[in-house]
């Protein structure tokens, strides 16, 4: 049983980090890309502050005051270069000066002088936006921005997304395992130390009177009366098998358990080992008058498939526990008197 839980609680941890790990990397990518959006828009808001200034600039044709606003741009945190073209992508004015009056024809440059629109275009290095916006006088002003403070802000928080998940996985499962002891491990040993050490006083003793002998005449009688996990034929087979080996019109007593130990079928010849009286799906351990054969079949649950073979008084006890997938469906007791 112990091992089922830890099994289970690897499971699960599994899972839950498999989950994690999707909700992680969705919640990385829409924090990186809210940072982008922010750098951005909060970058382009800079930029357009100081157009009118420039716009002025290029009416008066006041050179010194153009170059200090775009000097003022290029000071703007996260953007690198500043410019404008004229009409013949021509730069008029430049952050460099060494820049002036050279020729920019890639297609970024061509695309947004033509449209004379503002555009915002990823560049080839993927950490580099070029924004450009339209000026007076065929004018264009091109600002290349940089969003990779933006890129290593959203690094920082993956990493404590993926701590914080980490850490909530681990407390999940260790909470999963203790609860699955407390409920699950803890109670199942005290059954199991109930049944191997249940003494006879405890068993409260009860008239026995002879029961029907009906079940003894006809095989086909006992199948019928064989109520043993209705869903699970493979279960039935096995114990219908069992009937074929064993005979019971032999035994002296004969009984049969559900995968709780229940009462499916039972009756006793010999009036010393069962109670007269029982309900349906009693526990074996309500009606057995002997507490060796409640020990016996705690035997038989713990090695199931095998056949347990006892002696006690002068009866032969026969007991084996079917078992599917690891799972005790039921327990068949053949009773003898020992000649």
């Amino acid at each position: 049983m112990k091992k089922n839980i830890i099994f289970l609680s690897f499971f699960s941890l599994i899972i839950i980090c498999g989950i994690f790990y999707l909700s992680t990397e969705l919640l990385s990518k829409d924090k990186a890309r809210d940072l982008e959006i922010m750098t951005v828009e909060k970058t382009k808001s800079a930029i357009k502050a100081i157009v009118p200034y420039i716009n002025k600039s290029i009416e008066s044709s006041d050179d010194i005051n153009l170059l200090t606003n775009i000097e003022s741009i290029v000071k703007t945190e996260n953007i690198t270069t500043c410019f404008i073209l004229d009409k013949n992508n021509r730069v008029i004015i430049h952050n460099n000066t060494i820049e002036w009056n050279t020729e920019k024809n890639n297609e970024f440059f061509n695309k947004a002088v033509k449209q004379k629109t503002e555009l915002l275009q990823q560049t080839f290095d993927k950490d580099l936006l070029l924004f450009s916006k339209p000026l007076i006088k065929d004018y264009t002003l091109f600002c290349i921005l940089s969003i990779q403070k933006a890129k290593e802000t959203a690094r920082y928080w993956k990493i404590k997304y993926y701590t914080a998940a980490s850490f909530s996985a681990i407390l999940i499962v260790i909470s999963f395992y203790f609860l699955a002891k407390l409920l699950i491990l803890l109670p199942f040993n005290r059954i199991k130390k109930t049944l191997e050490h249940k003494s006879a006083e405890d068993i409260k003793e009860d008239e026995y009177n002879e029961i029907t002998d009906i079940f003894l005449t006809e095989r086909e009688n006992i199948v019928k009366k064989i109520k043993i996990l209705e869903e699970d034929r493979e279960s039935l087979i096995k114990i219908l098998g069992y009937l074929q080996k064993a005979s019971i019109k032999e035994g002296s007593a004969f009984i049969i358990l559900n995968s709780f130990n229940g009462v499916v079928f039972a009756y006793d010849a010999t009036g010393n080992i069962l109670k007269k009286d029982f309900e349906k799906d009693s526990h074996i351990l309500e009606i057995s008058k002997k507490p060796e054969l409640v020990k016996i079949v705690v035997k038989a649950n713990e090695n199931p498939g095998e056949e347990i073979n006892e002696i006690f008084e002068n009866y032969k006890v026969a007991a084996i526990s079917i078992n599917t997938n690891s799972k005790i469906d039921g327990t068949i007791i053949n009773i003898k008197t020992d000649d």
